[in-house]
C-alpha cells in the first residue's frame, strides 16, 4: 500500500511543530521558575501564582467577608519558582492574603526581604512624623486616625477618581470620600404623608425600604462603567451611621449619628458630625455654626452635597454641605459624592498625598 508523501510531510510538520510548541512552554515556564526580580516584580509573580493556585482549587477560597492566606513558600516547595531571592541577594518570606470583599477577591502579598517590608497605606499614613496634635493633618484618638484643618495631604488615587480619606478607622480600614462632582440627586421624593406633599421621606431605610438616595448608592456600586470587580475587591462593608440630628445638637463624635446603624453596606455618605469634627474653628460646636467653616478641608465644596444625616425635627429634611453644612428638603436635588472603606491591607505603591501627587495603591 502506498503512502501518500504529502500526508507524511503534513503529519511531520504536525509533529515537530507540537513538540516546538511542548519545547516553548517548558522553556518560558523554566524561565518563569528560575527568574531572580526585584521586590516588586516578586510581588507581582506571586500574585499570580497565587491567582492560578485558587483557580484549580476554589473548594478552600474564603467565604464573604473572610480572609486567608497562602505561605510564599508553598510556591518554591511546588517548584513553581525557584526561590525566594531577589536580584540583589536578599532572601525574601511571607504570604499571600486573600480577602473575599463581597463576593470579589483581593489578593495581597506582605513579603519581607532582610529589611526590605512590604508596606500598607495605613502604615505609611500613620508612621509617626505624620501625626500631629496642632494644626493641620492626622490626629490620633486611641485606635482611630482622623485628618482635620484644611490644605491636607489625604488625597487617593483609585478606580480612576480622586478621593480624600476621612479617617482610618481602628480597624485599619480607610474612609474615604470621592471628590468627584456626581450628578444632581434628590436624597428623597417620596409623597410625605405627614407634609401633604411630595417632599420626601428622610428615613435612610425604613421597614426594609430604602430612600431614593439609598437606592442611588446601590446603582452606583453596581454600575460597570463606574467600577470593575477588580475595583470592588478593594471595598470592604462597614456600617452606616443614620441617626438623626438636631439643628441644637453639640455632640460631634458621632454618638448621635451612630445611634441608628444599617449594617454591613459598601457606599453611604458623608455623616454631619464628620463635617464638624473636620474643622479645626474652637467655635465649631453646634451643628449649623458658621463657624465650621473656617479650616475645614470639607468646606471647600463648590457645590451641594448631600450628607446621611437627616433632620431630628422633621419628617422631610436632611443635611447637605456646600461650604457649610444646612437643611434642605430631601426632595430638592444636591450632587452626591460617595463615602466607602477600604481594605486595611491595601498597599502603599508612591505618591505624598497631595492633589497634584496623590497616594496610588498597588
Amino acid at each position: 500500500m502506498k503512502i501518500d508523501e504529502k500526508l507524511l510531510k503534513k503529519m511531520a510538520l504536525a509533529i515537530g511543530g507540537f513538540i516546538l510548541l511542548i519545547i516553548i512552554i517548558a522553556l518560558i515556564t523554566s524561565c518563569g521558575r528560575n527568574k531572580k526580580y526585584n521586590f516588586e516584580d516578586l510581588e507581582d509573580r506571586l500574585i499570580i501564582l497565587t491567582k492560578n493556585y485558587y483557580e484549580n482549587n476554589k473548594n478552600v477560597l474564603p467565604k464573604k467577608g473572610e480572609t486567608t492566606s497562602i505561605s510564599a513558600q508553598h510556591f518554591v516547595t511546588d517548584n513553581k519558582i525557584k526561590n525566594l531571592t531577589l536580584k540583589t541577594g536578599e532572601t525574601c518570606n511571607g504570604e499571600i492574603t486573600i480577602s473575599n470583599n463581597n463576593g470579589y477577591y483581593l489578593y495581597i502579598p506582605k513579603l519581607t526581604c532582610n529589611g526590605i517590608s512590604t508596606k500598607t497605606l495605613v502604615e505609611k499614613l500613620t508612621e509617626s512624623k505624620n501625626i500631629v496634635t496642632t494644626g493641620s493633618g492626622l490626629y490620633k484618638y486611641d485606635n482611630v486616625y482622623i485628618f482635620k484643618g484644611e490644605n491636607l495631604n489625604n488625597y487617593i488615587s483609585f478606580a480612576n477618581k480622586i478621593w480624600q480619606i476621612i479617617r482610618i478607622n481602628s480597624d485599619g480600614t480607610l474612609r474615604i470620600i470621592d471628590t468627584t462632582k456626581g450628578k444632581s440627586v434628590t436624597w428623597d421624593n417620596r409623597y410625605n404623608i405627614e407634609k401633604k406633599m411630595k417632599s420626601g421621606i428622610n428615613d435612610f431605610v425604613t421597614n426594609d425600604i430604602n430612600s431614593r438616595i439609598k437606592d442611588t448608592l446601590n446603582k452606583i456600586y453596581n454600575n460597570d462603567k463606574e467600577f470593575t470587580d477588580d475595583n470592588r475587591a478593594y471595598f470592604v462593608k462597614h456600617d452606616l451611621c443614620t441617626g438623626k440630628r438636631s439643628i441644637n445638637d453639640t455632640i460631634n463624635n458621632g454618638q448621635i449619628e451612630c445611634s441608628q446603624v444599617i449594617d454591613d453596606q459598601i457606599f453611604g455618605l458623608i455623616q454631619a458630625n464628620e463635617y464638624l469634627l473636620a474643622s479645626l474653628d474652637p467655635n465649631c460646636s453646634s451643628t449649623l455654626d458658621i463657624s465650621c467653616i473656617n479650616y475645614n478641608y470639607l468646606a471647600s465644596s463648590s457645590s451641594y452635597t448631600w450628607t446621611i444625616t437627616a433632620d431630628a425635627d422633621t419628617s422631610d429634611k436632611v443635611y447637605r454641605i456646600s461650604s457649610s453644612l444646612s437643611l434642605s428638603l430631601a426632595s430638592n436635588s444636591s450632587a452626591i459624592k460617595i463615602v466607602a472603606h477600604l481594605n486595611k491591607d491595601v498597599l502603599y505603591s508612591s505618591g505624598t498625598g497631595t492633589l497634584e501627587d496623590p497616594y496610588v495603591i498597588k
